[in-house]
């Protein structure tokens, strides 16, 4: 694989995560609605987290790869200047 390709796999595993965030926000939403009940909610936002968990283990396994292109957010704390 190369590093520009896991870069771009990586950059729609980040939209994945969003669009998994708003369906559980959308979800949240609607449950005082009475569209979806408590139980309901927790059983879909179980398949969700799946699928999320997923989402990290495959980006992860690309920062494995190309550490380079692992986000600033990500990595431990910059080493202190003496």
């Amino acid at each position: 694989m190369k590093r520009d390709f896991a870069l771009r796999i990586d950059s729609l595993l980040g939209g994945v995560r969003s669009s998994l965030d708003a369906i559980v926000e959308y979800m949240r939403h609607h449950i005082p609605s009475g569209d979806l009940s408590d139980e309901e909610f927790k059983k879909c936002v179980h398949f969700v987290g799946k699928s999320m968990h997923g989402t990290i283990e495959f980006s992860n396994e690309l920062y494995r790869l190309f550490p380079d292109i692992t986000p600033d957010e990500l990595k431990g704390d910059p080493p202190k200047s003496k």
